[in-house]
């Protein structure tokens, strides 16, 4: 029979092993725990690399789709077939969802690099005229009147810039003032130097003195560097009406002057109609720049059709997105070739 003494030692012993039942019930409990939420995070992660894969196929065989659309359209028309317009199937391609899944969506866009200016066609012979340093001014001072903010915080000075500009692209080693190019740079943190060559993207305007991230996003919307050789004027029938604005209207007699509102306007209402012809073989259904302008031409604007496009391709697979950004050049031997390409 057992003691008092002993039946209190007894309790307390199935205590403790109760206590301890008790604590690797809770351990296990919490490693399942941990283990199935790892599972459930290992799975997100590799559905959405999944998804990632697929939304990235995607946007590539939306490039593949615009190359084609591009290539039938030059097929078309042919060399000289009249200027590619808004009214093509190029340019009418975004407007579309080329998938109809709720789940998964593919928009192609395509622009017209002509449909903004090129900086890297006022390089001509390696060497930036002042006919193309009086445009870039201009250009210049009617972005700086736009931008947002106190006359105090845009103290730029367009004449420096342009100067700047044509300092940084054309080919030799002197500027303006005759100053060799590279000592204003080389007080530069870190220093460097003039690359005496096109610009390669917009971006690159940073590194020009004078240009900062502002200035450079505030000129976005108007400007662009393709193609890098051989091409700089507008599409009159792509460029958006902000682009138009800033070309320059005249004549041999009268000069060049900045172009009006109602000029805009005009272009605008006639080739939602059809076509302008300016610069380019004319074809039928064209309405003529003179005509428009009353004798006067514009400048600087395409004389070729549009070799130059840019592509973006944006695919979305539930919830995991993709966007291709790429350039093409259709004129290329063998097919398209690709000048630049960006995956996000």
């Amino acid at each position: 029979m057992m003691t008092a003494a002993q039946r209190r030692a007894s309790r307390s012993r199935s205590g403790i092993v109760l206590v301890m039942v008790l604590f690797f019930v809770l351990l296990l409990a919490s490693a399942m725990a941990s283990f199935l939420r790892r599972v459930a995070v290992d799975a997100g992660i590799a559905m959405n690399r999944d998804r990632a894969q697929q939304a990235e196929s995607l946007a590539r065989g939306g490039v593949r789709l615009a190359e084609a659309i591009l290539l039938e359209d030059l097929r078309t028309k042919g060399a000289q077939g009249g200027p590619d317009s808004r009214h093509d199937l190029w340019a009418r391609a975004g407007e579309l969802d080329l998938i109809e899944d709720p789940d998964v969506d593919l928009h192609v866009r395509i622009e017209d690099a002509a449909a903004r200016i090129n900086l890297n066609g006022f390089l001509v012979k390696g060497a930036v005229d002042e006919k193309g340093r009086l445009f870039l001014q201009q250009l210049l001072t009617g972005v700086v009147a736009i931008m947002p903010g106190r006359p105090e915080e845009l103290l730029y000075d367009p004449i420096e810039l342009s100067a700047n500009l044509a300092d940084w692209i054309d080919s030799d080693e002197v500027s303006a003032n005759g100053a060799p190019e590279e000592e204003l740079y080389q007080r530069s943190d870190p220093p460097h130097r003039p690359p005496n060559r096109p610009l390669l993207s917009v971006d690159e305007l940073r590194l020009v003195d004078g240009f900062d991230g502002r200035l450079v996003d505030a000129l976005r919307p108007f400007v662009g560097v393709y193609p890098l050789a051989g091409g700089g004027g507008i599409n009159l029938n792509t460029a958006p009406e902000w682009v138009l604005i800033q070309l320059q209207r005249g004549s041999d007699v009268s000069g060049l002057r900045v172009l009006e509102e109602k000029d805009v306007r005009r272009i605008a209402d006639a080739r939602e109609e059809g076509m302008i012809c300016g610069g380019v073989e004319p074809a039928q259904g064209c309405t003529s720049l003179a005509e428009l302008l009353e004798g006067d031409t514009l400048e600087p604007v395409a004389t070729e059709r549009s070799k130059v496009f840019t592509v973006t391709a944006v695919a979305r697979v539930f919830d995991v997105e993709r966007r291709i950004e790429t350039v093409l050049d259709r004129s290329a031997e063998g097919g398209p070739r690709r000048l630049s390409w960006s995956v996000q």
